[in-house]
This record gives structure tokens, C-alpha cells and sequence, in this order.
């Protein structure tokens, strides 16, 4: 927790109209009530207009960004921390509610209730995208890649006035509206992790003198973002996020149900590889009451294992996936996956993500043979996890027609006003500690905190080292030394029950 005494400011719904009096940048922000649920939390909300299009002048349309904020809570605010949830994509209004003792996401353009990037009616969506990886089959890799054609064709079809308008770069002017509007120093306090680094990034890049103090946390390598089909450099970290999640795994046979079909974390390896082989060519099929039976495949279970491995604290749930898989125990795939619901749907989270990331791409391609050497290289990046980085975003981003009206096109190269911390995890697994490093290097005078934990950004496993450097940061601009490294307080499988494997 950051005891600072922040006001942390999350975006929420819009509005589109023409504007028929001056933008209000310099008056205030009128804060009250606000018209979600906030579960008894002392949330204020409000509203402010910004330019619609920031590339057209002359334009008098606006768009309403719906705020929330979470007063200082320890004593008098030292000022507002914008703050970034990720994706990009995420909703930020109602996660704010979630995360606000600790941070505030908000909903950038594309997002949420701001300017929703949807190209599919809620009810249809289900209709349109299996979650199927790639690597499955050829016959898979074809139908991603066409599914992925037809999701590019129809929002281009829905969406055809304001694709063009949601991206970092208008987002990040967005957010210098925002800290005009707040009458403070004019300067941009921000926590973007995950997909909120790019944000943060593009925004540094783009306002290096009006920089005070930027956290970008789970980082993104910004320069693959825009200038790169498939952005390979996800992946390095994932394979030896499995296999040290596997090593811990095995370092608490009391509490890992993995010990039931290997005898060491190796042969446990050779398992789960084997059996997501299997499944490849024979899908589990768990019963379904009154349903025909639900396949369990191997686009579903490799997934489903990358993804748990972003939270440490489900590793006992994925340890027992896993198991079943290898035992091929319906019974026990049944009372894991209840309550999951369905894999089949395309959320609108996902719509999101593929109309930021994908607009904001400069490479496309027309071919499902043009990409066949991204696809081999998140092959030799990473051995368990190729599908996951060569899939529906890259397949939708190759065949996509809209085009950000603004991209930020420079090299990361910068001195900003205030330097920047970046903090990268030793096992991230779609976020590695490298492209921190890279994104660095780019920023004079920033530092990298080493987080060594695993799980997707530093929140995911908590470390009182981390949280003081965050703190002393925000505080009074205080960087950690180069070089350091905090570790988590308590080791994987800490707070897990024990187990009885039985072989």
C-alpha cells in the first residue's frame, strides 16, 4: 500500500457532443456522487471534456470522460496520481472500485464506458471468437486467422466514425487535460502497469518537460508495440515462469498436487508437456449436466495455465488443473473449472485491446503467409507458450484497417523533466524483467527496481521493499539505488493449504 497520501483518479464513461462554449481545461473539476456502485468506498466522481479529435483543429466536438478519484485517506493529498490498470483494454471506472485502496485504474479511450471500442453486440459476441491458439493445428491456425479477418472486417463496418480516435497517443493528451483540469502544478504524477507502461511511455515521450513522477510497472516493450507485428520480446520469461513455478511446486510437496504424478519437478515438466500434446489430437470431455460435454483442449488448457501464472496466489488451483490434465480426471476438471463459465465468448475487454493496440501498429500485412516468421520467432522464444503470442491479436492487427489518427513514431529516447522507475518481475510471464530494462535505457536517469517475485507486475506477489521504494518515490521523488532488488515477503505456496497426493 502507497501511504503518500495521494488522490488517485481513475476515467471512466463519455459522452461525444459538439461543444458550443470553450473547453473547460483551466476551471476545475466539480466533483460529487457517483452512479455506480462503490461498495461504501469514499469514491467522488465527475466529468470533463476534452478535444474528440486532437488532430482536427477546428473541430468543436468533445468528448465527456467520466473521473472517478479516491481521496487521500492518511491526511492531506500531496497531490493526484493518474493511474493506468493495463490491457490496454482494461476497464478502469469499476476496477477502480476493486483496486482503489492500493491504486485507481482508468478508462482510457477504447475502454470501459470511454468511447467503448465494441464491434459486436454483447449477445452476438459469442458467436464470433473460439479462444483457440494457433499452434493447435493448421486447420486452428487457418480459422484463427480467418475469425481474426472477420472480427477486423466488422469493426471497421460498426465503427467506422471513431476507430481512428481511440490510441496512446490521443490517450496520453487525454491525461494532460486531466492534470490541467486539476489546478496543481501542471506536472503528470502516474502508475501505469502492464499495458498502462506504454501509456506512460508514449505520455513521457510525448511531454518529457511536464514529467514529475512516472511508475511504469509490468513493462511493455514500447518499441515491438508500435513497430513490430508481434511483439516476441512477451514471451522470453515465460517458459521459466513455468518451470520455476513447477521447481516451487516440488519444494512444497505438502502443498502441490503435482507430487501426485512426477517425482520431480522435471518429470512433472515432461508431464504437463506430454499430456498438452495429447490434447491436442484428443480433447478431455468433462460432463455437462443436460448439455453435451464440455472439450477441454489444448488451446484452453495452455491458456488457461499462462494466464493463472500471471497470480501467484492461484498456483495451488493451477498445480491442480494440471494434475487432472496429466490423470485425465474429468471428476476433478469438473470442480475446478465450476463456476469458471464458458471460454468460447469474445469479451468486449478483448475488442478493446485489439482497437488500441491494433490502430496503434505502423506494420500490417494481407497474407496469413506474410506473418509465418513472427510466428516462427514467438516459436523460438518460447517452447510452451508459441500460440499465445501468435494468436487472435496478432492475426486481427496484420489485417486491420484503421489507423490511430496520432502514433507516436520517436525512439524512446528522452530526458524528462523528473526521471522515471520501472519495475520488472524475475517471473513475469508476459511482462519480463528485460523489456524494463530496455525501456530504461531509452529514459535519462531512470532506474529499474527488480522485483524478485513472480506473477504479471509487482502487485501480484507483495513486498514491503517494493511498496517503501513506491511510497518513498511518490513522496519526495527518491529513486532506489541501481541495481536493486526486493524480494517478496513470503514464498510461493506460503499460504496454501496442505495436501494429501496420492499416486
Amino acid at each position: 500500500m502507497v501511504n503518500t497520501n495521494p488522490l488517485l483518479v481513475a476515467l471512466g464513461s463519455s459522452v461525444i457532443h459538439a461543444a458550443t462554449t470553450k473547453l473547460r481545461g483551466n476551471s476545475g473539476i466539480q466533483w460529487g456522487k457517483c452512479d455506480i456502485e462503490t461498495q461504501g468506498l469514499p469514491v467522488e466522481c465527475a466529468r470533463l471534456p476534452v478535444p474528440l479529435d486532437y488532430s482536427n483543429g477546428s473541430s468543436a466536438e468533445t468528448l465527456d470522460l467520466a473521473l472517478i478519484r479516491y481521496p487521500a485517506q492518511n491526511g492531506p493529498s500531496q497531490g493526484t496520481i493518474l493511474l493506468n490498470f493495463g490491457g490496454p483494454g482494461q476497464d478502469g471506472l469499476n476496477n477502480m472500485i476493486s483496486y482503489a485502496p492500493i491504486q485507481g485504474p482508468w478508462d482510457p479511450r477504447g475502454t470501459g464506458q470511454t468511447l467503448r471500442f465494441a464491434c459486436f453486440e454483447p449477445e452476438a459476441a459469442g458467436l464470433v471468437l473460439a479462444n483457440e491458439l494457433p499452434d493447435e493445428s493448421p486447420e486452428v491456425r487457418q480459422r484463427v486467422w480467418d475469425q481474426a479477418g472477420y472480427i477486423a472486417g466488422n469493426c471497421t463496418e460498426r465503427l467506422g466514425e471513431t476507430g481512428d480516435l481511440v490510441g496512446m497517443a490521443f490517450t496520453a493528451r487525454d491525461m494532460f487535460r486531466i492534470v490541467d483540469a486539476l489546478g496543481e502544478d501542471g506536472k503528470l504524477r502516474y502508475w501505469g502497469i502492464s499495458g498502462g507502461t506504454t501509456l506512460g511511455a508514449t505520455a513521457a515521450a510525448l511531454f518529457p518537460d511536464r514529467i514529475d513522477k512516472v511508475i511504469l510497472d509490468g513493462v511493455m516493450n514500447s518499441h515491438q508495440y508500435y513497430h513490430s507485428i508481434g511483439e516476441t520480446e512477451a514471451l522470453i520469461s515465460s517458459d521459466d515462469t513455468l518451470v520455476g513455478f513447477i521447481r516451487a511446486c516440488f519444494d512444497n510437496p505438502k502443498k502441490c498436487p503435482l507430487t501426485a504424478v512426477a517425482n520431480s519437478s522435471d518429470d512433472a515438466l515432461k508431464a504437463i508437456v506430454g499430456a498438452f500434446e495429447e490434447l491436442k489430437t484428443e480433447p478431455l470431455l468433462i460432463p455437462a449436466e443436460n448439455a453435451d460435454p464440455v472439450p477441454i483442449t489444448y488451446s484452453i488448457a495452455n491458456s488457461l495455465t499462462l494466464s493463472t501464472l500471471y497470480r501467484p496466489n492461484s498456483y495451488q488451483f493451477l498445480a491442480s488443473i494440471l494434475t487432472a490434465v496429466i490423470q485425465k480426471d474429468t471428476d476433478a476438471l469438473v470442480a475446478a473449472f465450476s463456476g469458471l463459465g464458458s471460454p468460447s465468448a469474445i469479451p468486449q475487454q478483448a475488442q478493446a485491446i485489439m482497437g488500441i493496440r491494433c490502430g496503434d501498429k505502423i506494420p500490417r500485412e494481407d497474407k496469413l503467409s506474410d506473418i509465418e516468421v513472427v510466428e516462427q520467432q514467438f516459436h523460438e522464444t518460447s517452447k510452451y507458450f508459441p500460440g499465445f503470442g501468435a494468436g487472435y491479436y496478432l492475426y486481427a492487427c496484420a489485417q486491420w484497417s484503421f489507423k490511430a489518427k496520432e502514433r507516436y513514431e520517436g525512439d524512446f529516447r528522452v530526458k524528462t523533466s523528473s526521471p522515471l522507475l520501472f519495475i520488472g518481475n524475475t517471473y513475469d510471464p508476459i511482462t519480463p524483467l528485460a523489456s524494463a530494462r530496455n525501456m530504461s535505457a531509452g529514459f535519462e536517469g531512470s532506474v529499474v527496481l527488480h522485483h524478485d517475485g513472480f506473477g504479471h507486475t509487482s502487485i501480484a506477489q507483495r513486498s514491503n521493499c517494493t511498496n517503501e521504494a513506491i511510497a518513498k518515490y511518490f513522496a519526495d521523488g527518491t529513486l532506489p539505488k541501481k541495481g536493486t532488488v526486493c524480494a517478496p515477503n513470503q514464498p510461493l505456496f506460503a499460504n496454501d493449504e496442505e495436501i494429501v497426493a496420492t499416486k
